[in-house]
């Protein structure tokens, strides 16, 4: 190396040791960014054992924020896409037959079960592409499952909404009824109270009428009771003058 080239490189060490620097950050906010990314695929996709058919299992699980009969019905639903699901002994829910083309191109032997855990449903799946061959952490397949799992929490929670914006409309429309019969049962009322004013009104009237008539009366009485008064004080005059002329 000649002198001027030496001389060069140590003029832009400096500058090469910053690049260096720069790439080796960028590489290890890739790195973090691309564990919190699977972090977020699989933090709702857990491997485990579970009892399936009176025997242990191998597979993995999630947690649904939905009622377990809601979950059920929809796990049914969504399983006879890829095979005919039969009943199984415990609530156990099976596909020996399934095609499910996003985890396998040959079809698998899918068991699951259903369960309550802290106010969540906790569904199980073993799926075994071979003989005691199961989809667990560290399968081939253990992320395409989880995906195809994942994709079906996200299709029952949509119907979890759906279930919850039905029972809030519900619940105004409920309010609504209630609010609507108490309106019609205030008007039923206000008009029983017009109908009452009437009727007292009517009887007030008749009753200051009927008290215009007793005070009438009552002069007419004075006045009779005066003209009586005289008429037996002009009689009782007549009366002594008759007895006079008889003695």
């Amino acid at each position: 190396m000649s002198s001027s080239c030496a001389k060069n490189v140590l003029n832009n060490l400096p500058l090469l040791i910053a690049i260096n620097k720069s790439v080796r950050m960028k590489r290890f906010i890739f790195a973090i960014v691309l564990s919190f990314s699977c972090v977020s695929l699989f933090g709702q996709v857990f491997t485990g054992m579970d009892e399936i058919e009176k025997a242990k299992k191998e597979g993995f699980y999630t947690y649904i924020n939905s009622e377990e009969k809601y979950v059920i019905e929809s796990w049914k639903k969504f399983l006879k896409k890829y095979g005919s699901v039969e009943a199984g002994r415990g609530g156990a829910i099976n596909v020996y037959q399934a095609k499910i083309s996003d985890i396998s191109s040959s079809p698998v032997t899918l068991l699951s079960k259903t369960g309550e855990e802290k106010n969540k449903t906790k569904l199980f799946v073993s799926i075994a592409t071979g003989p005691d061959n199961y989809i667990q952490n560290g399968h081939e397949k253990y992320r395409d499952a989880s995906n195809w799992l994942e994709e079906f929490v996200k299709l029952i929670n949509l119907e979890e909404d759906v279930r919850t914006q039905e029972k809030a409309l519900n619940e105004l429309i409920a309010t609504k009824t209630k609010n609507q019969k108490a309106a019609e049962r205030m008007i039923r009322e206000l008009d029983s109270n017009r109908r009452q004013t009437e009727l007292l009104t009517k009887k007030l009237e008749e009753t200051k009428i009927e008290k215009e008539k007793i005070l009438a009366n009552q002069e007419q009485n004075k006045l009779d009771q005066k003209a009586n008064e005289e008429a037996i004080l002009k009689q009782a005059q007549k009366f002594e003058e008759a007895k006079k002329k008889v003695n």
